[in-house]
């Protein structure tokens, strides 16, 4: 018992100071996986709202090629389909608390509370593809580019001295000017405290839309891009005063599929590239290495036929002549 009694203070702080040994461990591993596990969830939400944000610009798109790509049935078919974003709950309706979250984002920003940029078709190409005889109800005075017969549009064009069908002022081709290409910029709002921050520090005031949303209110960008085969004449309609639906003029002699990332997949254009009918041998000539080829089959007569054989543009789609369907966007599509 003496010796019990003698061994009793020892033991008792044996016990404190692991106790206090296991309170270090446990802050020193809870730390780092607590900010993993918020980032987790930052990083999963952003996904999701990524997604649906693609499927809205999709709908969007659906919807402006059937309707001369007004701006108007773009803005109202985006936000109409951004609504499962925003379940009803005690605070309001789906449509409120859309309206609500639009309205916060542009206070803060000072700006559209998202943004879509046409990028095509740009406003050069109206002056290189406007049809005056095309007159459409309630888009009088509004240049119109047509949109049926391309390959037999094409082919005219060349004719009457567009470089291989590339207007003299946009540089692109009538297919190009009738594809509908879309830039959209969406605002997402954190929910992980310290994120805005952070993102605060990393943008810019006197930036792009992006860089300012990020500056000013804390929002993490999403860009999204699509292309769509125009279905109806494509019009120059005037852009939103509100911002949402700007249009952005693109570089003369550059292609428009050059701001789109590779598109692969039944729904992509038919291109040289997507075929894989590309010279990709250096040849040291700059002509060479920019324009697609299409091996020919060799004559049965004999004579020497050239191996090779330009098309007009690398992105440009190049429906066959001798398809019963070409002329019409079907012969266009993969």
């Amino acid at each position: 018992m003496a010796i019990l009694a003698t061994m009793l203070p020892f033991t008792t702080y044996t016990l404190h100071a692991q106790r206090g040994a296991s309170l270090i461990e446990f802050s020193v591993v809870a730390v780092p996986l607590l900010l993993i596990g918020l980032g987790a969830l930052e990083v999963s939400l952003w996904l999701f709202t990524k997604q649906a944000v693609s499927l809205a610009l999709l709908q969007a798109g659906r919807a402006a090629i059937v309707d001369h790509a007004n701006p108007h049935t773009i803005e109202t078919a985006f936000e109409q389909a951004m609504l499962p974003l925003f379940r009803p709950n005690q605070q309001g309706s789906s449509q409120q608390r859309l309206h609500a979250a639009l309205a916060q984002r542009q206070q803060a920003t000072g700006a559209a509370p998202w943004q879509i940029q046409r990028l095509s078709p740009s406003p050069a190409a109206f002056i290189d593809f406007h049809d005056p005889k095309l007159q459409l109800a309630g888009a009088q005075q509004r240049a119109t580019i047509n949109n049926n017969y391309l390959a037999e549009q094409h082919e005219r064009q060349q004719q009457k001295g567009y470089a291989q069908g590339h207007g003299p002022t946009s540089g692109h081709t009538v297919f190009q000017a009738n594809t509908l290409v879309l830039r959209l910029h969406w605002l997402h709002q954190p929910v992980v405290p310290g994120v805005a921050a952070l993102l605060r520090q990393l943008g810019n005031v006197d930036g792009s839309y992006s860089q300012r949303a990020m500056a000013l209110g804390g929002y993490l960008p999403i860009s999204q891009d699509i292309s769509l085969v125009m279905q109806s004449h494509p019009v120059d309609w005037p852009m939103l005063a509100n911002g949402k639906v700007i249009n952005q003029a693109a570089t003369p002699n550059t292609s428009v599929a050059n701001t789109m990332p590779a598109c692969v997949g039944f729904w992509c254009l038919r291109t040289p590239k997507a075929l894989g009918l590309i010279d990709t041998t250096d040849t040291g000539s700059e002509s060479n290495t920019s324009l697609p080829i299409v091996p020919k089959p060799a004559d049965p007569t004999g004579q020497e036929v050239p191996a090779e054989t330009p098309l007009p543009d690398i992105d440009t789609p190049t429906p066959n002549p001798d398809d019963m369907v070409c002329g019409i966007s079907l012969c266009c599509v993969d």
